[in-house]
């Protein structure tokens, strides 16, 4: 976690969603303090397609309008 930054705290591993009936899992999911906001971290062995990132922007849309409290920042997805 040294390697991410200063502020970094640990929040999930493969943390369960549940969206219309089905369920996800987000890799990794970390909160920073010093800016205040959530970051998820998906983890992929093969060459990165469109329904990837389309599956992070689930993930990060989620967060925000889900988790996220109104004086955080916006989640960031990596």
């Amino acid at each position: 976690m040294l390697e991410l930054s200063n502020g970094f705290s640990f929040v999930a591993r493969q943390k369960r969603i549940h969206l219309d009936g089905d369920d996800f899992f987000v890799d990794l999911v970390f909160y920073n303090r010093l800016l205040q906001c959530f970051v998820i971290i998906e983890i992929k062995t093969h060459k990165i397609t469109h329904q990837d990132i389309g599956q992070l922007q689930m993930y990060v849309n989620y967060y925000d309008r889900i988790e996220r409290l109104s004086h955080e920042t916006s989640t960031v997805g990596s």
